[in-house]
């Protein structure tokens, strides 16, 4: 039997509201930049929240100038 890992409650999902998800999100980044379209459908695929910027709040791995992320 499996774990579930999400509750699916994206919403209120305690892993992107929390500031420090901004380390997620540079995480993340860095590694779309090495890894591209491949990387960024796995997480899509995975977690769509997660490609959503914790500071300008857009979403596919995307920012709005002057976003420090």
């Amino acid at each position: 039997m499996s774990k579930t890992l999400c509750d699916k409650n994206c919403n209120e999902c305690p892993i992107i509201t929390h500031p420090n998800s901004r380390m997620l999100t540079h995480i993340l980044n860095l590694a779309h930049d090495k890894f591209g379209d491949e990387f960024h459908e796995l997480v899509n695929n995975i977690c769509p929240n997660f490609t959503v910027c914790y500071d300008c709040r857009i979403d596919d791995f995307v920012h709005i100038e002057g976003c420090e992320l």
